[in-house]
């Protein structure tokens, strides 16, 4: 060996090791439409060598483990005893101050105090290591510790927090209307004058017992020593040091004067089929009609249908998109009931167009489809969005109208402003689609949108300059 091998030797030896990169802790509201940007992220960056603890109820635990993170419990979003209760309560605004109450105020108490125990595991296992926290904006984990309650044991501050926007953006905005109604936006002076009533209106009278539920609770339950600055909605989306809104500008309302902290980040692509995943008998009939010209003759308009994975009554949607669409030759219906072992009720006709499924990731289909027919969740604009499929959207219950009145203002989605079609309704919606480029054309265009924005490489750049920050 020489002196100068030995001096390099005695260098490497010397050095400190390498820093570890961030852990990331994850949490969303456990509900599918909640949990699956979010599990899709982590999955993305544990593939890009992060380690990643996802906090979630049992529900996803496989799909948190199958991702390669690392799971931690957290209870139910809508436990059995209020999904009774609420099913007694008139859709619309009473079961949405009912869910604001109970599910999401009452709900964070816990949701917080099980984010506090896992930060402190993770420092206890690691006390030198960086904590970077997602928390999706609907569990409202990291509100208490941005209003002063006590920081996680082990810690000297606040963990850098990245909020995760997968609900639309409730933010209060001189140029739109409040959150709940569906009023398109309007940044005239008038329409700014009916905004601001609107929201003093809204604010102040439905609402209101909400938001001093939401800060009593803070106050008296979880410790925290500074009154909110804004009404909640506002704090949900503010209670992080970045908020990601999960989908691109174009999918939302034009805002001047929206908060730095909240960017947009663009809705992340398509996934992959699982190639386990066992595919229905009569799949070929979708591939062997995709493999034919565009201009074929013989090549059929394909058109899917879900009520998502909550909402089973198919009277609603389902069963009026089959019975609109039955007449039309040139149309292949692909019915998604929206969770394994679903049925039809027994009297229920399937037409000679249809196939009917009880579990289909969205993606697949839609990689075929033309026209996509939901109940108005945001899910379903965004998996409209980023696959470039014009909808048809029919939903009033929960964020719906909103979500259904945002898609409309899009261009790329016909809203038919009801929970029950009629078949006739439907079977309109779907002919404006097919036979008015515009609204395919728009569809492509916020699909390109998502795209430019590189969702993963935009978020994961954020941490890596928070990481620099220590």
């Amino acid at each position: 060996m020489t002196a100068d091998q030995a001096q390099q030797d005695l260098i490497v030896l010397s050095m400190p090791p390498a820093k570890k990169s961030p852990l990331l802790v994850f949490t969303a509201a456990a509900a599918a439409g909640h949990t699956s940007q979010p599990l899709q992220l982590a999955r993305e960056l544990v593939g890009r060598g992060h380690d990643v603890v996802f906090m979630s109820s049992t529900e996803f635990r496989a799909g948190v483990e199958k991702a390669g993170a690392e799971w931690f419990e957290c209870p139910e979003f809508l436990p059995a005893a209020h999904e009774a209760a609420r099913q007694g309560i008139p859709p619309g605004p009473p079961r949405m101050l009912y869910d604001m109450h109970h599910l999401f105020i009452d709900g964070m108490i816990e949701r917080a105090a099980r984010m506090r125990a896992l930060l402190e595991m993770v420092r206890e296992r690691e006390p030198e290591r960086e904590v970077i926290v997602f928390a999706e904006a609907a569990s409202m984990v990291m509100i208490p510790f941005f209003h002063g309650a006590p920081l996680p044991r082990g810690y000297a501050k606040l963990p850098k927090a990245i909020g995760l926007g997968v609900v639309p953006l409730v933010v209060r905005s001189d140029d739109t209307a409040p959150f709940g109604p569906g009023v398109p936006p309007d940044a005239s002076e008038s329409g700014r004058a009916r905004n601001n009533m609107l929201y003093d209106l809204m604010y102040g009278g439905p609402f209101k017992s909400s938001d001093d539920h939401f800060r009593q609770v803070l106050r008296d339950q979880l410790g925290c020593t500074r009154e909110p600055d804004g009404f909640m909605f506002d704090i949900w989306f503010k209670a992080c040091h970045t908020m990601f809104q999960m989908c691109s500008p174009s999918m939302d309302y034009p805002r001047h004067d929206l908060d730095l902290r909240i960017r947009y980040a663009g809705a992340l692509p398509p996934r992959p089929l699982d190639p386990a995943f066992a595919l229905p008998s009569w799949w070929a009939e979708i591939t062997a009609n995709a493999a034919l010209p565009p201009d074929s003759p013989d090549r059929k308009k394909v058109v899917s249908v879900s009520q998502g994975t909550v909402n089973f009554d198919y009277s609603e949607l389902l069963l009026p998109t089959l019975q609109g669409l039955a007449d039309r030759a040139d149309v292949l219906v692909v019915a998604i009931l929206g969770s394994r072992g679903a049925t039809l009720p027994p009297d229920a006709e399937v037409p000679a167009n249809a196939r009917v499924v009880d579990y289909l990731p969205y993606d697949a289909i839609l990689a075929h489809a033309d026209v996509s027919i939901n109940n108005g969740g945001f899910g379903g604009f965004v998996h409209g969005a980023v696959n470039g499929v014009p909808l048809v959207l029919a939903g009033v219950t929960e964020d719906k109208v909103e979500v259904s009145a945002m898609a409309e203002y899009s261009g790329m989605a016909v809203n038919l402003k009801t929970q029950r079609p009629t078949p006739e309704a439907v079977a309109e919606a779907v002919g404006r689609i097919l036979e008015e480029p515009k609204f395919k054309r728009r569809a492509m265009r916020l699909r390109q949108d998502n795209r430019d924005l590189d969702t993963v490489n935009l978020i994961e750049k954020q941490i890596l300059e928070y990481a620099a920050e220590g």
